[in-house]
């Protein structure tokens, strides 16, 4: 556990060294909402339909959009290959890139939700809702985009192809979130979503981690 949490700082040393990538995420999600709410207007029953869904879309854009900066300097630098020759788990090494990831990446971002909601004229439910959505969907598509950046981390300018891996994949989450919402804006039940979302977690933890770890094995071994 000592190495996870070594790593855990370690990270976000060099997120505070280079505060560009997790403020450009925030800001691209800033400026999406922001045409989103020009595009449609001030009208109340259209933002409140579309507002969920359209948070969650720029939310993953923006992670998206960082994703690609994940392993690069461990694997420029040579730290990667001094994890893959050393007694320590690129398992554990992977799963700390991916909750510091999400800290600096998701957590604002959840932070903000609240007070988008009220300006999008969203009621209390909605937005704890929202909240709840991102939050349970926002570890698994933090896991997805790790596999896609360990799998291209050799890769010059690897942003769109990431997006091209690990988007079909991002498809069951988000038609469980979405149903979440319409439920929850349909006053229906919202537990069943939310079981389906807690497995998706569980089995992202399993496999994405997994498949990350062997993804870095094999760029530090070639």
């Amino acid at each position: 556990m000592t190495f996870f949490y070594r790593t855990i700082a370690r990270e976000f040393l060099n997120y505070r060294r280079k505060p560009g990538l997790f403020l450009n995420p925030l800001i691209f999600f800033g400026l999406v909402v922001f045409l989103f709410v020009v595009g449609l207007g001030p009208d109340e029953a259209k933002l409140n339909q579309a507002a969920s869904i359209f948070i969650l879309v720029a939310s993953l854009l923006s992670v998206l959009m960082s994703a690609e900066s994940a392993f690069d300097q461990d694997y420029e630098e040579g730290s990667l290959e001094l994890v893959v020759v050393s007694s320590n788990s690129l398992l554990i090494y992977s799963l700390a890139k991916s909750l510091a990831h999400w800290v600096v990446t998701f957590l604002p971002l959840i932070l903000l939700v609240p007070f988008i909601g009220i300006g999008l004229f969203l009621d209390v439910e909605q937005i704890w809702v929202l909240c709840l959505g991102i939050l349970l969907v926002s570890p698994t598509i933090i896991l997805l985009a790790s596999v896609g950046a360990a799998m291209t981390i050799s890769l010059p300018r690897n942003g769109v192809l990431i997006g091209l891996l690990v988007l079909p994949f991002y498809v069951p989450p988000l038609i469980f979130v979405t149903g979440l919402f319409e439920a929850a804006l349909l006053k229906q039940n919202v537990f069943p979503y939310v079981y389906w979302l807690i497995a998706l977690l569980f089995l992202a933890l399993g496999l994405a981690s997994s498949a990350t770890s062997v993804c870095l094995r094999i760029a530090a071994e070639d």
